[in-house]
């Protein structure tokens, strides 16, 4: 077992590139149609930008793999209190508002040149927030169970970053942090009963802030019976599924898909999987599938072996948001949960999303090489206590 433990984080880095690899390729494939149709006959051009943000995808990987995990920890707080000053920022004049949800800063408001640059904060918030709570957690140690320090402080820590996430009528993105903030602060010994209050209160507030917006209410609706609405709010699960049927078992062969020509919506980003159903059949769902499985398993043996508990938590955190992200991707294009704009990690196209995910993957990479550090100054602080 110690053989394989050793080339795990290998294991890890060829998951990631390969699902990247797959992701960029599958990038051109379901939008060639609508770039095509957009960009005067440039059909590379969300294959070009996918690119350029995976190049520097990596460069944030290699940059978050190479910083001192001691750095990571004195900036903890700068890092969470930055990620809220760029959600505020969302709606002061750099914000962008695109399909009536105000969640990006566009830096075209600066200079024309920069048109082809848009930060979703709250991508970095998923990431920060993991941080800050890793951080506060190994400051108070033995506290972690007690309602101020324990309880109390994390969820106002979380709250802060998820009013504003709500702010900018983003749902899906604050229930996934929630979801993974409430698993790091059990996962650091908060008491059972503080987590089923903080579930109850995100399930309260989940449901008011369905129900008080007609658009929310009409997906939850239209899952409940897509047929409802088939030409309104049910036509987008509806064209995903017959996208994944028609695949069949091996598919229709990358490029060949029909859907992607503008009659599923959001084909290359959110319903990205739908198309991979449709050019690779059930072979290749299966085996995007099977990746991430892989991927998640990977993570968790790594985590295991991590004794520092801000490494081990910040590390089981960025594991947690990958998979979550994965299964909600997937269910949402496959209707077996509501719908809900959240893109397909490493493969579905984005700029901000897929640079700070390859940043986390070089943080998670960084905490899993700084174990046997972490082992060995835990050895040497029992010797010397013997020795004395």
């Amino acid at each position: 077992m110690k053989a394989i433990d050793k080339i795990l984080p290998w294991v890890f880095f060829c998951l990631v590139l390969a699902l990247c690899s797959f992701g960029a390729l599958m990038v051109y494939s379901s939008s060639v149609y609508v770039a095509e149709r957009v960009y005067s006959g440039n059909q590379y051009h969300y294959f070009k930008r996918e690119v350029m943000w995976l190049i520097m995808g990596f460069g944030a990987m290699a940059l978050m793999y190479k910083i001192p995990i001691d750095l990571v920890k004195r900036l903890a707080p700068i890092i969470y209190l930055v990620s809220l000053l760029c959600l505020i920022l969302v709606f002061s004049p750099l914000g962008v508002t695109v399909n009536g949800a105000t969640r990006w800063i566009g830096l075209e408001k600066i200079s024309d040149k920069l048109g082809f640059i848009r930060f979703q904060p709250s991508e970095a918030l998923k990431y920060s927030m993991i941080i800050i709570l890793a951080w506060w957690y190994e400051r108070i140690k033995r506290e972690s169970d007690t309602f101020i320090k324990g309880a109390l402080i994390p969820a106002c820590i979380m709250g802060m970053g998820l009013a504003l996430a709500l702010a900018g009528r983003d749902l899906g993105t604050p229930l996934l942090i929630a979801m993974v903030g409430g698993a790091i602060c059990f996962a650091a010994g908060m008491k059972f009963r503080y987590i089923a209050v903080g579930i109850v209160t995100v399930g309260v507030l989940g449901c008011y802030y369905v129900t008080h917006e007609a658009y929310r209410v009409k997906r939850i609706m239209s899952f409940l019976n897509p047929m409802e609405d088939p030409l309104g709010v049910g036509y987008q699960n509806l064209q995903a599924l017959m996208a994944i049927c028609s695949g069949k078992l091996t598919g229709l062969g990358i490029g060949n898909s029909l859907m992607k020509m503008e009659y599923l919506p959001e084909a290359h980003t959110d319903f990205i999987y739908a198309v991979i159903g449709e050019e690779l059949g059930f072979c290749g769902c299966a085996a995007v599938i099977a990746a991430f499985f892989l991927l998640v398993v990977v993570m968790w043996r790594l985590v295991s072996k991590i004794d520092d508990t801000f490494c081990r938590l910040t590390a089981f955190g960025i594991a947690l948001v990958i998979g979550s992200q994965a299964i909600a991707n997937i269910g949402v294009v496959t209707a077996t949960l509501p719908n809900k704009g959240m893109g397909l990690p490493f493969i579905s196209y984005g700029g901000s999303s897929i640079l700070f995910l390859l940043g986390a993957c070089g943080l998670f990479l960084n905490m899993v090489k700084n174990k046997p550090k972490v082992q060995l100054t835990k050895r040497s602080v029992v010797s010397r206590t013997s020795a004395r």
